[in-house]
């Protein structure tokens, strides 16, 4: 009974020791844990200061998926991929869709992209958009650091996001679809179309300069208006 108790103790403790070296790494350690008994299930909007260890055949942990909006950042240590979150577009009137949802999009990677981005219009009210930074790493946006390392992808994410969660990849992509779906069949695209339709069937060119009016050659000579009036009176 006494063994049974001893045993139950020691696994506890040997729990407990895994779990902490599972825990206590850190991402730039020379040396990180390879006795790792399970791996985590991914995450898709880490927050927070967390770490993960993945599968190396987790098809997510293999891309460095995130749902938020996350570019590269420049590291030094080229094992180490370093990755900075970019905040949310929102919306300058706060304005709501009908089904009460805030506009939520999600930047651009490109910097330029980005700034191009703030300058149009709101997808739902026509208002300005505006670029809410993450802040969330002490003043700094939150960082996510991807190692691979043998059989395992070890994750850490330093800083909690202070701004909502942006649009994933794929609502993106449905909206602008959708959007360009919409100015497809606007009045004013189908009636562009239709002319375009109708100048193809009659060959009509209206973007053609007008031909110059045909002038008469004054080398040539010719007779005048009353020439065959004047033989008959011949």
């Amino acid at each position: 009974m006494l063994k049974g108790a001893d045993d139950s103790v020691m696994e506890q403790e040997d729990s407990a020791s895994q779990h902490g070296e599972m825990t206590s790494w850190d991402i730039n350690d020379i040396k990180l844990p390879q006795h790792v008994s399970q791996t985590d299930w991914f995450q898709e909007w880490p927050d927070s200061y967390v770490k993960h260890i993945y599968s190396s055949e987790d098809k997510n942990a293999q891309r460095h998926h995130s749902s938020w909006a996350m570019r590269n950042t420049n590291n030094h240590n080229s094992r180490i991929l370093k990755k900075s979150c970019l905040g949310v577009v929102v919306c300058g009137n706060d304005c709501s869709t009908l089904d009460g949802r805030k506009i939520y999009l999600r930047p651009a990677i490109c910097d330029k992209a980005r700034q191009k981005q703030q300058r149009k219009c709101c997808p739902n009210c026509n208002g300005p958009l505006r670029l809410l930074s993450c802040r969330g790493h002490g003043g700094y946006p939150v960082t996510n650091f991807w190692r691979h390392e043998g059989q395992f992808i070890f994750f850490q994410s330093k800083g909690a996001h202070d701004h909502p969660r942006p649009e994933t990849k794929l609502e993106a992509e449905a909206r602008r679809s959708i959007q360009k779906a919409k100015t497809a069949f606007s009045p004013s695209s189908l009636r562009l179309k239709r002319v375009q339709e109708i100048e193809s069937l009659t060959g009509a060119m209206p973007t053609q300069e007008p031909s110059p009016l045909l002038l008469p050659n004054p080398d040539v000579h010719m007779p005048p208006a009353n020439f065959g009036g004047d033989l008959s009176k011949s």
